[in-house]
């Protein structure tokens, strides 16, 4: 694809548009304006974010020492060693899974081995339920039996880039002063302008449309140091789902979560304002390439009241995730009670400061409403409910992150003027 003239503006970054009235490029940014034919305006299209999909499959070779199964009831295309059996699908836990041959996929590049046994992945799973205020009391009053655990090889696409971009703010800085009867809040306003870039490695994004997003982002991180070349003798013992979701629709999934890190690296690079609001921002790759590994989870399902709940344990690590929801009655008795004794307390020492008035009582409850909501907060958290991973900072290279461009241009000033009250002395 051809590269196209863009233009932007110079001050900002931010694009350009025809002034119909004016006859000029204008800025809705930063509300400058420029000739038709200004040569610093025009710009190549930097693009989006890209990367380079993989294209190697499974030759003979490996084809003839690997077998599939496709489950008949969700579908699922599992594929394992010759020697394997199949029984169970690890997603429906139906027992009609048959066996065919392997055809076509790409074929990962890597395998991390699974360092965590059965054993172990079944002591995390009878752990989880200790001392967990807040689940439903189904989990609590009958025993949590294992209605099945695979040893699954989930795939992944490994995705790598070097990440541009650049970002334009409106930004404020307020000082206020007394000019006789006046309180004068003066307002400094600026245009600032920040372009960087960053380099991210092995950002995992699952390739299975069985697993969601995030059960699989709850399990990260994996040590890729440990990760071995693809054989169809690793697989011994397990079994690894077919990727049916390819690389080209998980790569919004990974431009999602670099552009995330990339827009908090540069707003983080602007300091020493009242307010910042972000006007414009754009992002770009270089060197983006993708690589299909497969990462190890234990997968593990129990089920409630007719109602199937599922465990991931990452099969390197030990980190456990879960869809168990917490019981709502539960949190809010727990929310009404720490509110309530928070409170008590904060009045108690109001009174004991002579502070107990108005003022008091508005700190008192917003106090015990702080400490409420970290409380509930917290014990929440012990549930480990699987939830997805906005950015990717676990995944950008140390070091990397380089600012080419900070520029902080005034703009103009305005201020807002407020009568002060005089209160009368001695009742005069």
């Amino acid at each position: 694809m051809k590269n196209m003239a863009v233009y932007q503006c110079p001050s900002c970054g931010a694009p350009l548009e025809y002034g119909a009235e004016s006859g000029k490029l204008e800025c809705r940014a930063c509300a400058s304006s420029y000739e038709l034919d200004a040569p610093e305006v025009v710009t190549q299209e930097k693009g989006g974010i890209r990367f380079e999909m993989p294209e190697e499959t499974f030759d003979a070779a490996e084809a003839s020492q690997m077998q599939a199964y496709i489950c008949q009831a969700c579908g699922a295309e599992l594929m394992t060693e010759e020697t394997t059996t199949a029984t169970q699908c690890p997603y429906c836990g139906s027992p009609t899974i048959l066996p065919e041959k392997i055809e076509g996929g790409v074929k990962p590049e890597k395998v991390i081995p699974f360092t965590v046994t059965k054993e172990e992945a079944q002591k995390l799973f009878d752990e989880y339920f200790k001392g967990k205020k807040l689940l439903p009391n189904v989990f609590l009053n009958t025993r949590n039996r294992i209605a099945e655990m695979q040893k699954l090889y989930v795939p992944y696409w490994l995705f790598d880039c070097e990440a541009g971009g650049s970002a334009f703010y409106d930004a404020k800085k307020n000082h206020t002063r007394r000019e006789g009867d006046w309180e004068v809040t003066y307002t400094d306003h600026y245009a600032v302008r920040r372009e960087g870039r960053m380099a991210f490695r092995a950002l995992p994004v699952d390739g299975s449309v069985k697993m969601a997003n995030e059960i699989t982002e709850s399990l990260e991180p994996y040590d890729l140091s440990a990760a071995v070349a693809f054989e169809p003798a690793v697989l011994a013992g397990a079994v690894a789902d077919h990727a049916d979701v390819n690389s080209k629709d998980c790569e919004e999934r990974a431009r999602q979560r670099v552009e995330n890190s990339m827009e908090d690296a540069l707003r983080n690079s602007v300091s020493g304002y009242s307010s910042v609001i972000p006007r414009y921002k754009e992002f770009h790759t270089e060197n983006g390439k993708v690589t299909p590994v497969l990462m190890p989870v234990w997968l593990i399902t129990t089920e409630k009241e007719n109602t199937t709940y599922t465990f991931a344990i990452n099969g390197q690590t030990g980190k456990l995730t879960c869809d168990v929801p917490a019981d709502t009655k539960k949190s809010l008795l727990w929310g009404f009670g720490v509110f309530a004794g928070a409170l008590a307390l904060a009045c108690v020492i109001c009174m004991m400061t002579g502070m107990l008035n108005s003022v008091g009582l508005v700190l008192a409850l917003l106090f015990a409403l702080i400490v409420a909501f970290v409380v509930v907060g917290a014990m929440l958290g012990e549930l480990k409910q699987a939830g997805s991973v906005q950015g990717a900072g676990n995944y950008a290279v140390q070091g990397s992150f380089e600012l080419f461009v900070k520029e902080d241009r005034f703009l103009h000033q305005t201020q807002t003027r407020r009568k002060i009250e005089q209160k009368p002395s001695n009742g005069k």
